[in-house]
């Protein structure tokens, strides 16, 4: 029998019984058809942004003091893991009013649906960071998507750090730095705090991404005195 995990909560944990739920779409890519005059077919151009959908679930819960557990275990946002796919998970927010109805000869059953916003990406459970020992180093990643990773860098002084050819150099390096690809941040974390340092930072950082084994094994160097690179690869699928 098929259920979800919601925040580390299956349906069952809460009383109720999955009915129905949405295969996961491939979200739609954002894109622009430009008339040229004279040009006898339209130009279109595709962007690479993605645009979020929707996964509609239907529950069936047989008592009644169950209800108010369920929704409340359906709120807010977190991750959605499907039992037939338990090695990824969905950043989903579940924002929505869910509508229900009692079903059943007495009507004593409750059937619950609610439309939860799921992000265009499903990502990789398992997401330790992998240490890389000596420089260059090859890094291989699964998945059907470029990956936007979190790179731990620990050295000293002025250093340099290159992804797949993108290099990303940083000034006065003293202890750990960390590298977000996905929100083009490079931080120290100071007393729980993350303090910004990308003033000190020259390169494309938003183009330091992974690419999955199938289209090439990604290289990843480094100069200066560094001591530590550890990389969370955050691979995903579209």
């Amino acid at each position: 029998m098929m259920y979800i995990t919601y925040n580390g909560i299956t349906n069952t944990d809460v009383g109720a019984e999955l009915v129905e739920i949405d295969i996961p779409a491939r979200a739609e890519r954002e894109n622009e058809t430009i008339t040229i005059p004279g040009r006898v077919s339209p130009l279109l151009r595709i962007y690479p942004q993605r645009d979020a959908y929707s996964i509609t679930v239907t529950l069936r819960i047989l008592y009644k003091e169950d209800l108010s557990t369920v929704y409340n275990w359906l709120s807010g946002s977190g991750r959605l893991v499907f039992s037939d796919t338990p090695d990824r998970y969905y950043n989903v927010s579940a924002c929505a009013g869910i509508s229900s109805k009692r079903i059943g000869a007495a009507n004593t059953i409750r059937e619950v649906k609610i439309k939860l916003t799921c992000a265009p990406f499903a990502y990789a459970i398992a997401n330790d960071p992998v240490e890389l020992t000596s420089s260059p180093a090859q890094l291989q990643t699964v998945g059907t998507m470029y990956s936007e990773p979190l790179i731990e860098l620990t050295g000293a002084g002025d250093v340099s750090l290159t992804v797949n050819g993108v290099t990303l150099e940083i000034k006065d390096v003293s202890g750990t730095v960390f590298i977000d690809v996905h929100t083009c941040q490079v931080y120290k974390l100071e007393y729980g705090a993350k303090t910004s340092i990308l003033s000190a930072t020259t390169g494309w950082i938003e183009q330091m991404v992974l690419v999955p084994d199938t289209e090439a094994v990604n290289v990843i160097s480094w100069t200066g005195d560094v001591s530590s690179v550890k990389i969370t690869k955050n691979e995903r699928w579209q």
